[in-house]
């Protein structure tokens, strides 16, 4: 038991850190607000892929509604799952680089791992976390000779994130490198698969799954291609009216912020350097994972694919003792930037509970809770899920969002259709930029951003009743004199 002693402290420690930062944050208009909108209504009966439309994996849908259904639904009982994960993988990067070098090294590397994830909020959420900790997770059994297991987890990955197939199938290919045997890592994907399989057919999601899958295909990788290291807003944006020494400062924190990038190729110059065999296994399965990326290789996406290069280059520590004082450095930077940004939200009483968040989404949120009330029924478009979540009100379509660029006009029918079938006594409208949707995504065609059939239904049915800057509630009209009124002109 002693031996395990450092590893359930370093578990311990991170997950403290994790849910004392993000335990109740909430970040407004985040990927998370997607997981968390349809598992909220899996927890209360519905169906994925049959009553919700599911762009991803089913695992991450289902473990949130499990814990909501066990818990209530909140955000602290997401973001449980969230602090679980984060501190799994700092103890798995953290053995890792034990066994490569020595405790020093691995201290290190865990602790950089932490800080430069933790430090940014949007990806302290409940987003891909949940599929790279299961890969992670299963590459780490199988070099430590549970193959079985190995295979199993990686399958979960899979069922959490379709893509991770590309990192399941490698890491089935590096077991050579180590010595193991492939099979039984096969075997235990299998088993997961076909666990997968069954309870999508017990629930009747297996047909939506695989149009889910089909339509992603089709819709989904195009808008979303971004080169490789790049950052939203691009990177004169993090210089702009910096002066002097801030300059300076702000180097040093891109530095750190763009560790996702450069990492991996430092990493791989080290590992095929040395050529040891671990070095080597680990590094054929991280490049797996930044595959897997494709085609959005911008910084806060690599985030979720660099975790397995930490150990190798972390292993390196014990050769180049002057690079710890560097990466100190800024890690400490990072975690002070973590620590001054926790300190600076405020606190919201939601349906969900009491939530932090800055100021200005304190606001926002304070106006959506007072004019929504939990059980209402509801539509919000186009990328504003969390309005289902934070009122608890009862979205009357299949999508919780209907992204301009991703979405087909059918889906708009549909949604339109399900309004027509059960009508929303409130609609709630984000009145988004053209500029901002190409800042996001700059690979959009500006010409098909906007949902031109959705927003002509929606403005020759419902007038505006309240506004909180580019949000507007509509209701339906008392006379019908008064439908027909056009939707806000964007402002582009």
């Amino acid at each position: 038991m002693a031996g395990l002693r450092p590893f359930a402290l370093v578990f311990a420690l991170s997950f403290a850190f994790v849910w004392w930062l993000a335990a109740d944050r909430l970040v407004f208009i985040n990927d998370e607000d997607i997981f968390l909108s349809h598992a909220a209504r899996i927890a209360e009966g519905a169906v994925l892929y049959k009553d919700l439309f599911g762009l991803t994996g089913s695992a991450s849908y289902w473990l949130l509604a499990v814990m909501f259904k066990l818990f209530g639904i909140s955000l602290k009982t997401a973001h449980f799952i969230l602090a679980v994960q984060n501190a799994a993988l700092t103890t798995a990067i953290y053995a890792v680089t034990l066994r490569l070098a020595d405790k020093t090294s691995a201290a290190i590397g865990a602790f950089a791992f932490l800080v430069f994830s933790a430090s940014d909020p949007q990806m302290m959420t409940n987003n891909h976390r949940d599929a790279n900790t299961y890969a992670i997770l299963g590459i780490v059994a199988i070099w430590r000779w549970r193959p079985l297991l190995g295979g199993g987890l990686l399958a979960l990955s899979v069922w959490a994130t379709p893509v991770f197939a590309i990192t399941a199938a490698a890491a089935v290919g590096a077991a050579w490198v180590i010595g193991q045997s492939p099979w039984r890592v096969i075997a235990g994907g299998v088993i997961g698969a076909c666990t997968g399989v069954a309870a999508l057919l017990a629930t009747g999601g297996l047909q939506g799954f695989v149009e889910g899958l089909l339509w992603a295909k089709s819709n989904y990788s195009d808008i979303n291609r971004m080169p490789y290291g790049s950052i939203v807003g691009g990177y004169p944006a993090l210089f702009e009216d910096a002066a002097g020494f801030e300059i300076a400062l702000r180097a040093l924190l891109v530095f750190g912020l763009t560790i996702s990038a450069w990492l991996p190729p430092l990493a791989g110059i080290l590992a095929l350097a040395k050529r040891d065999r671990n070095h080597v296994y680990f590094l054929i399965c991280g490049v797996s994972m930044l595959i897997g990326v494709s085609p959005r290789y911008d910084i806060g996406h690599l985030i979720f694919a660099v975790p397995l290069f930490y150990p190798i280059a972390a292993s390196y520590l014990q050769r180049a003792r002057w690079a710890v004082v560097p990466v100190g450095i800024v890690a400490c930077l990072f975690l002070l930037f973590a620590v001054v940004q926790r300190l600076s939200l405020v606190e919201v009483d939601t349906p969900v509970g009491v939530i932090r968040t800055d100021r200005e989404t304190a606001e926002l949120t304070k106006f959506l809770t007072a004019n929504i009330k939990p059980g209402e029924k509801v539509f919000a478009f186009p990328y504003i899920p969390v309005v289902y979540f934070l009122t608890r009100a009862q979205n009357v379509s299949r999508f919780c969002y209907l992204m301009p660029g991703f979405r087909t006009e059918r889906d708009e029918r549909v949604a339109s259709a399900d309004m027509e079938r059960s009508p929303p006594a409130k609609i709630v409208f984000l009145d988004t930029p053209l500029k901002e949707y190409m800042r996001v995504w700059p690979a959009a065609d500006p010409a098909k951003l906007r949902l031109k059939h959705l927003e002509e239904f929606v403005g020759a049915r419902y007038q505006a009743a309240s506004k909180f800057g580019n949000f507007t509630i509509y209701t339906a009209p008392v006379h019908a004199s008064n439908a027909g009124r056009p939707l806000p002109a964007r402002v582009d």
